[in-house]
């Protein structure tokens, strides 16, 4: 198990995964697309593939039309999203007013 653990590790030295959050306020986003995932298999952060779930399994798409819509949806909802620092912030207080509930 420790050694699975290291190699994944491994994988992503280097690599932070910045956590954005959408906000309701950024209001309805014109072309938004249900959950995908998007894949890049080298240095460079271009898209290769994009998966997403359906009722009879995943689909993958790696068309260049369909990688380049889903490069554009990404960008939008990353360019709507508040900055990671914000959304930090934004968590943080969340959770803070949470644990004041619960007291």
């Amino acid at each position: 198990m420790r050694g699975k653990r290291q190699a994944r590790r491994g994988r992503v030295v280097g690599r932070t995964p910045a956590v954005q959050v959408l906000p309701f306020s950024a209001g309805v986003l014109v072309g938004y697309t249900p959950a995908f995932s998007s894949f890049s298999f080298d240095e460079e952060p271009t898209v290769e593939a994009v998966t997403m779930d359906n009722l009879r399994g995943t689909s993958v798409l790696e068309a260049p039309e369909d990688l380049a819509a889903y490069a554009n949806a990404f960008d939008l909802l990353r360019s709507s999203a508040l900055a990671p620092d914000a959304s930090a912030k934004l968590i943080r207080g969340i959770l803070r007013s949470l644990k004041e509930d619960t007291s």
